[in-house]
C-alpha cells in the first residue's frame, strides 16, 4: 500500500513539477529547498540576500544602451537583493508562507544619497509546502511538494538584470524586476539523510521544477545540495542551483545563457532558536572550460533585453543572468510550538564606583557648572548667544539665523554651492556654479523635462514629451522619428523607416526591407522568410532574364514569348499591379543609338503584353541606354551584365498621393 501511495505521489510531483530557487529562510543552507516542515503552529521569520560589486552582475560586458546612447558601467557595480519571508506550520506536514523581495542596482546614481532611492520592490512569492505524510519520520527519505504563486507588484522602472529568467520577453519589453503577471510554479522536492543508513552527518536536498508564463518564458527551475553537520553548531554546505528557458520566445534556448550557481558555505545554529547562514554565489556560467569573453561579447545582439521604464525611456542591454559572485547570506528565527534553546546566563559584573556626577546651568548669560560629588561651584563663561547657532554674539555676522539652521564660523547660513539658497533650504545642495536656480536651490527647467535648463539643448519640448539626457525627444532606436510617434521603437540601428518609426516593407509582402533579400517584388504574392517569391514564375527577377533580342535589334527573340506570357498571366491576376519595362545597354557605340535601342527594345516588350490584352495603362516603356550600369564597362564580364531588361512595379494610387 506505501509503494502505491508513494508511486503516486512522484506522479503528482512529476506533472506539477517546480522548483522554487531563492532565499526562502529554509532549514538547510541559502539556496536549496528540504523535504521536512515545521511542525503545527511552529513559526519562521527572517530575512537574506546577497550582494555583488562587478558590473557584470547587472548587464553583459557592463555595456548597456539608456535613449540610444551607449554607456558602460564602471569597475564597480553594486547589485543587491534581499529578501523578507515568514512561515507558519497549520499541520504536521502543511507549511504555508510568503517572501517578498527588494532589489537596489547603483547604475543611475551619481551618489550613494541619490541611489537610496533606487530601491526597488520585487514580486511577491505566496507559497504552500506539503510533505509526504506516509514516508515514516524514521525514513532516510523524505518527499514534499510545493505549490508557489508570484504576484506581479515589483516595480517598473530603474534596473537592469532580470531577476528570474522567466521574466524575459524577447520579443517584447522585459521588467527587471517583476514578471508583470501572475506566475504559478510547483515543486518537486527529495530530502536523504545519511545519518539514518550509513550513520554519517550528510544530508542531501534536490529539486526539479517548471515556472509557467504566459508572456514570459517557461522556466525549468533545479537545485541541489549537500549538508554536512560539522559539529552541533555548525553545518557546512554546497550547493548547486538554476533555471533554465525552455521556450525560444525572441531569445536563443540556451543552457549555459541562463541562471546557474555554485555556492558554498556554512550555517551556524545559534542559540534562541536562531540560524545564520553565509556563502558565496559563483556563476557556473564565468568557471566552464573554454570560456571566452570576447565571444560571449559577439553574441551579445542574440541575448538583448529592453524596456520601457515609467518616465518614458528606453533600455536594452546584453542579458547577463547571474552575478559572477556575490556574498549571500540568511538570517531566521523560529518559534511557537517547538521548545526553545535555553538562554545562556549573564556573568556578574564586578561592582564599581559611581562616576563623578557633574550638571551645568545658566544664570543671566553666565555658564555654571556643579560637581555634585564635590559640591564645588564653578563659572565656566560668561558669553552670549542670542540666535543659538553657537557663535557668539560678538563674532556673528548674522545674529538672527532662524534656529535649526547650520552656519559658517561668522554665524551665517552655509550655503556650500554659492547659489543664494541657504543649505538647510536647499534640496540640490551640490548646483554647478553659475547656474540659475529656484527658490528649492535646484536648477530652473522651464519646460519641466527633468533636464536642467543649463543642460537643456532643446528648452521648449512639449508637456509629456519623453527626453533623452540632453533634454531632446527621445529617440531610441536613432531612426530619426521621436518616441512619442514611434510605433516601432526597439528597430534594429541602421534599418530605414517610414513616418511612423516602423521598418520600410516597399512591396509590402511583410518582410522588412532591412531582411528583404527580394524587395521589388509585386504586392499579392506569396514570399518565403527572406521575401523572396515561392513561385518562380511570379519572381521578376527570374522574369526578367527570360526576354532577350536579337543582336543589335529590338526584335524578340522565340524564347522571349512564353517568359512574356508568364507576365501577361501575372498582372492578369494581379489586377492592380503596373509595370515598368526597362531596357538598359553597355557603353559601346554611340551613346545616343544605344538609349533609342534600348528604349525600343523596352517599347517591343510593352507592345506584345498589350496585345495579350492587358491595359496599356498599366504598362510603361523606359530606355536609359548605358546611364545606369550595375557592373564595369571595363570588362567583357561587366558589359554583359550592363545588357539587361528590368522589370519594375509601379502603382498610379501611391504615385497620384505622393505628388
Amino acid at each position: 500500500m506505501k509503494l502505491k501511495k508513494l508511486i503516486l505521489f512522484l506522479l503528482s510531483a512529476a506533472v506539477l513539477a517546480s522548483a522554487q530557487t531563492g532565499l526562502m529562510g529554509g532549514s538547510e543552507g541559502i539556496h536549496q529547498i528540504n523535504a521536512s516542515t515545521l511542525g503545527q503552529w511552529n513559526f519562521v521569520i527572517g530575512t537574506g540576500g546577497n550582494f555583488a560589486l562587478d558590473p557584470w552582475s547587472l548587464t553583459r560586458g557592463g555595456v548597456f544602451y539608456d535613449d540610444g546612447v551607449r554607456d558602460h558601467l564602471q569597475h564597480y557595480k553594486v547589485s543587491a537583493t534581499g529578501n523578507f519571508f515568514a512561515a507558519v506550520g497549520i499541520g504536521d506536514y502543511v507549511n504555508t508562507g510568503v517572501a517578498f523581495n527588494i532589489n537596489y542596482d547603483r547604475s543611475y546614481a551619481d551618489s550613494y544619497l541619490e541611489a537610496t532611492g533606487n530601491i526597488r520592490q520585487g514580486d511577491l512569492d505566496l507559497w504552500l509546502k506539503v510533505r509526504a505524510p506516509f514516508i515514516d519520520e524514521s525514513s532516510a527519505l523524505s518527499l514534499a511538494m510545493q505549490l508557489d504563486l508570484f504576484m506581479p507588484i515589483g516595480s517598473k522602472s530603474i534596473g537592469l538584470r532580470p531577476r528570474h529568467a522567466w521574466y524575459i520577453r524577447g520579443r517584447g519589453e522585459t521588467q527587471p524586476y517583476s514578471a508583470d503577471e501572475v506566475v504559478p510554479v510547483a515543486s518537486a522536492i527529495a530530502s536523504v539523510d545519511f545519518k539514518k543508513i550509513l550513520d554519517i552527518p550528510i544530508r542531501w536536498n534536490t529539486s526539479i521544477g517548471f515556472a509557467y508564463a504566459n508572456a514570459g518564458a517557461n522556466t525549468l527551475l533545479y537545485s541541489t545540495g549537500l549538508d554536512w553537520d560539522w559539529a552541533d553548531w555548525i553545518t557546512a554546505f554546497v550547493e548547486y542551483s538554476g533555471e533554465f528557458r525552455v521556450e525560444n520566445n525572441g531569445m536563443p534556448i540556451s543552457f549555459l545563457e541562463d541562471p546557474m550557481l555554485v555556492t558554498p558555505g556554512l550555517r551556524l545554529h545559534l542559540p534562541y532558536n536562531l540560524e545564520l547562514a553565509g556563502g558565496i554565489d559563483l556563476s557556473t556560467r564565468m568557471m566552464r572550460v573554454g570560456y571566452d569573453l570576447d565571444k560571449e561579447m559577439k553574441d551579445v545582439d542574440k541575448f538583448t533585453v529592453g524596456y520601457t521604464d515609467t518616465k518614458g525611456y528606453h533600455k536594452t542591454y546584453g542579458y547577463t543572468p547571474t552575478v559572477t559572485y556575490a556574498i549571500t547570506g540568511v538570517l531566521t528565527w523560529t518559534f511557537g510550538g517547538g521548545k526553545k534553546a535555553p538562554e545562556p546566563a549573564c556573568p556578574l559584573m564586578p561592582e564599581q564606583e559611581p562616576a563623578p556626577d557633574t550638571s551645568a546651568v545658566v544664570v543671566r548669560d553666565t555658564v555654571v557648572q556643579v560637581d555634585t560629588v564635590t559640591n564645588t561651584v564653578v563659572i565656566a563663561d560668561t558669553i552670549r548667544d542670542a540666535d543659538s547657532d553657537g557663535v557668539v554674539d560678538s563674532l556673528d555676522q548674522c545674529p538672527n539665523t532662524p534656529a535649526g539652521f547650520p552656519v559658517d564660523a561668522q554665524g551665517c547660513p552655509l550655503d556650500e554651492d554659492h547659489d543664494g539658497v541657504s543649505d538647510s533650504l536647499d534640496k540640490c545642495p551640490a548646483t554647478p556654479e553659475g547656474v540659475q536656480v529656484g527658490m528649492d536651490g535646484c536648477a530652473r527647467d522651464f519646460d519641466q523635462d527633468g533636464v536642467p535648463d543649463f543642460k537643456d539643448m532643446c528648452p521648449n519640448t512639449a508637456a509629456g514629451v519623453g527626453v533623452d539626457s540632453t533634454g531632446c525627444a527621445m529617440d531610441e532606436d536613432k531612426d530619426g522619428v521621436p518616441d512619442t510617434r514611434d510605433q516601432c521603437p526597439l528597430t534594429p540601428k541602421g534599418a530605414p523607416v517610414d513616418t511612423t518609426g516602423c521598418p520600410i516593407d516597399t512591396d509590402r509582402d511583410g518582410v522588412p526591407d532591412y531582411l528583404d533579400k527580394c524587395p521589388n517584388n509585386l504586392r499579392g504574392i506569396k514570399v518565403n522568410k527572406q521575401g523572396c517569391p515561392v513561385n518562380k514564375k511570379e519572381d521578376l527577377e527570374t522574369l526578367k532574364k527570360g526576354i532577350n533580342f536579337k543582336t543589335g535589334s529590338t526584335v524578340l527573340t522565340k524564347a522571349s514569348y512564353k517568359t512574356l506570357n508568364d507576365i501577361v498571366n501575372l498582372m492578369t491576376k494581379l489586377a492592380d499591379v503596373s509595370l515598368e519595362i526597362q531596357g538598359h545597354t553597355d557603353n559601346v557605340g554611340d551613346s545616343t543609338y544605344n538609349e533609342e535601342l534600348s528604349h525600343g527594345r523596352a517599347q517591343s516588350a510593352v507592345s506584345y503584353i498589350i496585345s495579350k490584352g492587358i491595359e496599356a495603362k498599366r504598362l510603361r516603356a523606359a530606355g536609359y541606354g548605358s546611364r545606369k550600369p550595375i557592373a564595369d564597362n571595363k570588362t567583357k564580364k561587366g558589359r554583359a551584365k550592363n545588357r539587361r531588361v528590368e522589370l519594375v512595379p509601379f502603382y498610379p494610387d501611391d504615385e497620384e498621393n505622393n505628388q
